[in-house]
C-alpha cells in the first residue's frame, strides 16, 4: 500500500495544483489551456476527487494512466476502493445519490460488469494511490499535498505515523477543519501544504495550508450545497503562485 508519494523537483517545466474535478474533464481541459499547460514538460497534482457528479468520472479516473498526472486520493475514491473491496459495507444508494450515477448509471456492479478495464485500474488504483504526496521544488522547498487536511503534527512525525494509523489516514480524507471559526494551522517540517474537498469562493490561505478546491462539484446544481460559490470553476495554479498567497479575512460558512 502506498501512503506516501514522493516526487523530485521538475527541472523541465512547471508545476501547477489543481482542485477537486469530480469528473469534469472539459472544464479541466479549458482551465489547463489557460496556463498554456504543456503535459511535454509540465506535471499536474491532483488533491483527490477525480469522480463523481460530472460525467466524465471515468476518463478523469485515467489521467492517473499519464505520465503528466499524479493524484492523491479523495473520500470520493476511497469509497470506490472500499467498495471493490467489499459492496456489502458500502452504502451504495447513498454513493449514487450524492454523484456516483453521473457515470456508473444504475449502480457500480452493473457498470464495471460493462467496463472491465476501469475496473482493473481502480483496482489498481486501491493499492498505489497514495494519501499524501511529498512534491520537491528546485529551490529546495518541500510541498505536502492531501485531500482535505493533514493533521496538527509535526512532518516528520506524520510521515513515519500515517502507515501504522488508520484514523490519520481517515481525516486526510473526511475531516473539514478549515470551516471551524478561527482556523489557523501550521504544519512543523514542511514548507506548505494544499487541500481540496472543502468549497471556498476562491483560492485561501491558513497558516501553511492553501484551500484550493473552488466549486466543480456545484457545476451540477443537484448537488449544490450550503457552501456559497457565485461562479464555481476548476482552478490549477502554479506551485509557485501558492508560496504569493495570503490569508483573507473572511470566514467560510459553517
Amino acid at each position: 500500500m502506498s501512503v506516501i508519494q514522493h516526487v523530485a523537483p521538475n527541472v523541465y517545466g512547471r508545476d501547477f495544483v489543481v482542485g477537486d474535478i469530480h469528473g469534469w474533464l472539459k472544464p479541466l481541459q479549458a482551465e489547463l489551456e489557460a496556463v498554456c499547460f504543456d503535459p511535454a514538460v509540465d506535471r499536474l497534482f491532483s488533491v483527490g476527487d477525480l469522480i463523481n457528479r460530472g460525467p466524465d468520472s471515468e476518463a478523469c479516473l485515467a489521467l492517473t494512466t499519464e505520465p503528466w498526472f499524479f493524484a492523491v486520493r479523495g473520500n470520493h475514491e476511497q469509497i470506490l476502493f472500499n467498495w471493490l473491496d467489499d459492496p456489502t459495507h458500502v452504502d451504495v444508494e447513498a454513493w449514487m445519490a450524492y454523484g456516483g450515477r453521473a457515470w456508473l448509471g444504475q449502480g457500480p456492479e452493473h457498470f464495471f460488469a460493462r467496463h472491465p478495464e476501469t475496473r482493473r485500474l481502480a483496482e489498481s488504483l486501491a493499492h498505489s494511490m497514495p494519501w499524501v504526496i511529498e512534491l520537491g521544488l528546485a529551490d529546495g522547498r518541500t510541498l505536502a499535498i492531501s485531500h482535505s487536511t493533514l493533521p496538527d503534527v509535526d512532518w516528520l512525525d506524520l510521515k513515519l505515523r500515517l502507515p501504522q494509523e488508520e484514523s490519520l489516514r481517515d481525516a486526510i480524507l473526511w475531516e473539514r477543519p478549515v470551516k471551524s471559526p478561527g482556523f489557523n494551522r501550521t504544519i512543523e517540517g514542511i514548507d506548505l501544504c494544499v487541500h481540496g474537498h472543502v468549497i471556498v469562493p476562491g483560492i485561501i490561505r491558513r497558516g501553511n495550508g492553501v484551500y484550493i478546491d473552488t466549486g466543480a462539484a456545484l457545476f451540477d446544481t443537484r448537488y449544490k450545497t450550503s457552501e456559497v460559490v457565485s461562479h464555481p470553476r476548476i482552478t490549477a495554479l502554479q506551485v509557485e503562485e501558492l508560496f504569493r498567497l495570503r490569508e483573507p479575512d473572511f470566514t467560510l460558512p459553517a
